[in-house]
């Protein structure tokens, strides 16, 4: 868990848990369990596209 960042930022949040507009302000509406999945796919699996986003790698 500690090489994932959990600053609110575009960059790491945008089509994991949340969605960006164009002036990257996040918004985390939505389906909360599909988002929760991803999240937790995401967490568990690094080696992921989204796993390493929330990385930040």
């Amino acid at each position: 868990m500690e090489p994932v960042r959990f600053e609110r930022e575009a960059r790491y949040w945008d089509g994991v848990a949340a969605s960006a507009n164009a002036s990257g302000t996040l918004n985390f509406g939505g389906g909360a369990k599909d988002s929760g999945g991803r999240v937790a796919d995401a967490i568990l699996s690094p080696d992921t596209d989204h796993g390493r986003r929330i990385r930040g790698w």
